[in-house]
Order: structure tokens, then sequence, then C-alpha cells
């Protein structure tokens, strides 16, 4: 088992890095300055875009998830992250070409930069991993998209804390009770 853990750290050591650090601090640029933030993701990517989406909420952002009955309306000065490893998942595409006729800005997560979902992106990070196991990942498809992208967006959250001096005591008193 060892063996294979090594494979997908040594995997996500040669994508991670290759994140753009412009787009990354022009994420947290987007994320600071919206009013309220919605996230969207299908299926494993769609899991952590939502994780990330709680740790939002514990920094203390307005954050919905974009699918969700409670999700108000969004609207000029609002956030749609989508997550979509291919650029062409339905949902997050959807919801993107809404959010563009409403007028809130977009955040595309993807590893394909010139997929429709990125086209329709005010700012588009691409996480270059293979979507498809191939000779540069062994392990199933799109596994190593959505192992970066959840490592990147923590790395996201650790730069929002710093940036906005929020203390670890401040996401304690967010954290979920009624589990």
């Amino acid at each position: 088992m060892r063996r294979f853990r090594d494979v997908i750290l040594e995997e996500i050591a040669r994508v991670l890095p290759r994140i753009g650090e412009e787009e990354s601090h022009a994420f947290c640029r987007e994320l600071t300055r919206a009013k309220r933030i919605y996230i969207t993701g299908v299926g494993r990517s769609g899991l952590v875009v939502k994780a990330f989406g709680q740790r939002l909420m514990h920094l203390g952002f307005e954050v919905h998830l974009a699918d969700e009955i409670t999700a108000p309306g969004a609207a000029r000065g609002d956030l749609l992250v989508g997550c979509s490893g291919t650029g062409s998942t339905l949902l997050p595409l959807y919801m993107a070409r809404k959010a563009t006729r409403i007028g809130s800005r977009i955040v595309a997560l993807t590893a394909t930069p010139r997929s429709a979902l990125a086209k329709l992106a005010n700012l588009v990070i691409v996480v270059p991993a293979p979507l498809e196991r191939d000779g540069r990942t062994r392990q199933p498809a799109r596994s190593l998209f959505e192992q970066v992208l959840f490592l990147y967006l923590d790395s996201i959250i650790l730069t929002l804390m710093q940036e906005l001096g929020i203390p670890s005591k401040r996401i304690e008193r967010r954290h979920a009770n009624l589990e």
C-alpha cells in the first residue's frame, strides 16, 4: 500500500505547484470582494468544492451551494465558483451562463483552459492534471484533478486566513455543532 501512497503523493507534487500564483491571488481578491459566493460542481469535484464552501463559511463569508433550495437569488456583485475538470459539465456550465446574464462574476476551476466554462469565466484557475488515466497518472480517471483541487482550495483558505487576519478561534466558533 505504501507504494501507491507514494504514487499519489508524487503525482500531486508534480501538479500542484503548476497552478498559477497570479491567478491564485486574483481568486482571493474575487472572494473577498464578492457580496455572496455561490459554489457549484458535480460528482467528486462537487464534493471538493462543497468542502471549500464550508471552509469559506467558517471564515465568515456568505456562501451558498448554488443548486440548493435555500440559496437566495444571485445578483450583480456576487461570485459563482464553478468547478469542472472538463469544463463542460452541464450543471456548472448552465449556472455560469445564468450568472453571466445576471451580472455575477465567475471563477472557473478546471483542467481544460479552453473549455466552455472557462470561456464564460472572469477568472480561470487551471488545475493542470490529466483527466484520463494515461502516462501522466496511474490513478483512476480524474482522481488526480480532485486531489489537487482539494489541496489547492485549502491553500486558498490558509491564504485568506492570513490576509484577513482570521484566527483559528473564529473558525472553531462557526464550526457545525448539531452533528
